[in-house]
């Protein structure tokens, strides 16, 4: 079991993705503001799933961002945003993102790849 922040300002984003974690048996805190992420960050997580394309993020670079707080600073992090997979996974490997999944593919394919990209990466 791994414990996993959710940062993604959308609703129903935030509640599919979070009932694909808890199913997959993982612990889920879920931040739908940015601003929220520096109240939760110590808590202890194993892995960041967040949208690129957030209100209030410093910078307007997510991933920069979330490693410019220290807790979160080493952990990986899987892009899930509403562009092209490829384009996705281009900017992961910039940014040093660990994984990328397109909102774009839809919830079936993103609850079939995100439990096995979390195992992967918490081991």
């Amino acid at each position: 079991m791994a414990r996993v922040l959710i940062v993604e300002d959308s609703p129903l984003i935030v509640q599919m993705l979070t009932m694909v974690c808890q199913g997959a048996g993982h612990e889920v805190v879920a931040c739908e503001r940015f601003g929220e992420v520096g109240q939760v960050a110590g808590q202890g997580f194993d892995v960041v799933i967040t949208d690129l394309n957030l209100p209030e993020v410093p910078g307007d670079d997510t991933v920069v961002a979330l490693r410019a707080i220290e807790a979160l600073a080493s952990l990986p992090v899987i892009i899930v945003s509403g562009r092209p997979r490829a384009e996705l996974e281009q900017i992961a490997a910039e940014r040093g993102a660990q994984g990328a999944l397109s909102k774009d593919d839809g919830m079936p394919v993103i609850a079939a790849e995100l439990p096995p990209m979390i195992a992967n990466l918490v081991g």
